[in-house]
């Protein structure tokens, strides 16, 4: 059954599950899934994924490279290629369609979690077990379970760790490091693969509370990660270091941002007004501290239009995508 999103996903918003029918008792601790979206991977990736695949059942890898590069496959020891289950796309099919694709494996291995995770995340060797763990001893049963994780650009946790609960409420989670009900996720229409990349993390974590699930990160680091890579330009005096992205990122992000804005603004008003003002502060940036302004600037105003018009997929501004056809820039 395919699992792209379309219009009546949205309407469908107003008739919310019942999300205890996807709880402990119908759950249990249940087999694991990870999925890892590769494209143009680096090479300490197949090191990243041994530490990943002793912690899971299964271990899917959806390589959206478009079969142009796949030499980190050719490093793999062979006693490791045996225990992945590789998925390659002919084309870059973006990050939420080859989530789908990792977790209808999920569902047809038996596996009651997915895994999902970024190419250049460093994994703890405790992850999966940790978050298991703030499964299971979380106060309320959540359908979403985020891993806190140690940003070297900040230079702190996402999540305080002298929280007294194992995991803290949240409305949305990043990607990477996140373990999802699978099967509420696949009654809830998994993930939106009309967005491609960028805000399909947040889309989703809206749409399960709206269908009434609840979202939590764990208290508890589980890997190291860095939003939006490593550099980036600093506010002035504040000294907050701001995400570095490409014309094309910019596109999506601002694309995506009004899309799900106009979604859920009416059931999460408080984050949709915390998201406008992060758009509107990458917008200052652009304009103050980043190079390459009138790409970015054009950039955003092409998001800006297209995400009002409702345009949604794969960019088709050629000027735009032919920019970025190897977009190697962490998420």
């Amino acid at each position: 059954m395919p699992l792209a999103v379309s219009d009546h996903h949205v309407s469908s918003l107003l008739h919310p599950l019942d999300a205890h029918q996807f709880g402990r008792n119908s759950v249990g601790a249940g087999r694991v899934c990870g999925v890892v979206v590769a494209y143009f991977p680096d090479a300490g990736f197949v090191d990243r994924l041994a530490v990943l695949r002793t912690q899971v059942d299964e271990l899917v890898v959806v390589d959206n490279t478009n079969g142009q590069e796949a030499a980190w496959c050719d490093s793999l020891p062979a006693t490791v290629t045996a225990q992945i289950h590789l998925i390659g796309n002919a084309e870059n099919l973006g990050i939420a369609a080859a989530l789908n694709q990792g977790l209808h494996h999920a569902l047809a291995t038996g596996c009651h979690w997915l895994l999902t995770l970024d190419q250049d995340t460093h994994s703890y060797p405790d992850m999966v077990s940790t978050l298991c763990e703030t499964w299971l001893t979380c106060p309320f049963d959540p359908v979403v379970i985020g891993g806190n994780y140690f940003d070297a650009k900040r230079k702190r946790h996402d999540a305080a760790l002298d929280a007294p609960a194992p995991c803290q409420e949240r409305k949305t989670v990043i990607t990477s490091g996140c373990l999802v009900n699978a099967q509420f996720a696949q009654a809830i229409g998994g993930f939106r693969d009309d967005y491609f990349i960028d805000q399909v993390d947040h889309e989703f974590c809206l749409r399960a509370r709206a269908h009434g699930g609840r979202v939590v990160i764990s208290t508890r680091p589980v890997m190291d990660h860095s939003v939006g890579g490593h550099t980036g330009p600093k506010l002035p005096l504040i000294g907050w270091m701001l995400p570095e992205h490409s014309p094309l990122r910019k596109y999506y992000i601002t694309r995506n941002t009004i899309a799900t804005l106009a979604t859920y603004w009416w059931r999460e008003p408080e984050w949709c007004l915390r998201r406008l003002v992060r758009l509107l502060i990458g917008i200052g940036s652009i304009m103050l501290l980043e190079k390459d302004t009138l790409s970015k600037l054009r950039a955003f105003v092409a998001g800006l239009v297209d995400g009002v018009r409702g345009r949604m997929g794969p960019c088709n501004r050629e000027w735009l995508a032919k920019r970025t056809r190897r977009p190697a820039e962490p998420r």
